[in-house]
């Protein structure tokens, strides 16, 4: 049975992976850069990357995940 940490660590690089998917297909479909409802869906979705980029820092270092010489939270770095 796998750790429920890795369950986590999963679901949150995949809820990560399709944040930034989203945001391509964002562009993809994008005409107008200067569109102000462009800009505040961009804002928007930038948003959902950072909340799901730091829940897959997060459930990395709670499975015990570190590689210090990449990790830029580590204080030895």
């Amino acid at each position: 049975m796998t750790d429920k940490s890795i369950i986590s660590l999963r679901e949150a690089a995949a809820a990560y992976a399709e944040a930034v998917r989203t945001t391509q297909r964002f562009f993809d479909r994008l005409e107008d850069a200067g569109d102000p409802s462009a800009l505040v869906e961009y804002a928007t979705l930038v948003e959902r990357e950072k909340e799901a980029e730091q829940a897959r820092l997060e459930a990395i270092e709670a499975a015990g995940f570190e590689v210090p010489s990449i990790d830029e939270s580590d204080p030895d770095n």
